[in-house]
């Protein structure tokens, strides 16, 4: 496999649905790199992204044979639950400074700003709650179940957000790219660890925008 991505982001004229249907005509992207693999099931994970002149919005589809959540606090450790992530760096001048935007399977958040691990700045409370999240999953947390088989959620990410957060202007336009990665963590049985664009790193570690792929805005 090549060891840089490239995925286009399309324009709509007006905002998606945060829900599973409707997306049909998207096609996604795969999180299906596992750099860390030692043992247990891969889990298909695709991500579908559209995008206008407010909001970035995602649709994460996840297989999931051990739906698990237990964090509630919002910018808490959501890693530690069944969950997705996108890490982004909007502006190319400035590669060391990146967001990423972590969800477990029941919605809890957790959005930061920064230039590496120990520089993350984390959103406000009021910053939060401008990002709409539906997911399949009701919370406040989950356990697993013998017939769990799979989760999906769905996120707006305003821009504006993403500017109150940063000090930067954000606000993409057609033919601007993005640097990115996409993650899935599995939560107490199975870690999955899985990534879109493969990371170098010996241990787990998806604070590496070094390895990043690359998104194009149609």
């Amino acid at each position: 496999m090549s060891q840089e991505r490239t995925y286009t982001i399309h324009r709509v004229a007006q905002p998606p649905r945060l829900a599973i249907g409707g997306w049909e005509s998207v096609e996604p992207l795969a999180i299906d790199v596992y750099p860390w693999y030692q043992a247990g099931q891969k889990q298909n994970t695709r991500v579908a992204l559209q995008y206008d002149s407010k909001a970035l919005y995602a649709l994460f589809v996840c297989e999931d044979k051990h739906i698990f959540a237990v964090t509630t606090q919002a910018n808490g450790p959501v890693c530690l639950d069944s969950c997705v992530e996108f890490f982004a760096t909007p502006e190319p001048k400035r590669a060391e400074d990146y967001f990423n935007f972590e969800a477990n399977c029941c919605g809890t958040m957790l959005l930061g700003w920064g230039a590496g691990r120990p520089n993350r700045k984390p959103a406000s409370e009021a910053i939060l709650k401008q990002i709409r999240i539906v997911t399949s999953i009701p919370g406040p947390t989950r356990g697993e179940t013998p017939g769990d088989d799979g989760w999906w959620l769905a996120a707006a990410i305003p821009f504006a957000a993403i500017e109150q957060l940063s000090g930067q202007k954000i606000a993409p336009k057609s033919g601007d790219a993005w640097r990115a990665n996409f993650y899935r963590c599995g939560g107490k049985t199975d870690e999955q660890y899985g990534c879109w664009n493969p990371v170098t790193s010996v241990k787990p570690d998806y604070h590496r925008p070094e390895c990043f792929g690359t998104l194009v805005f149609e």
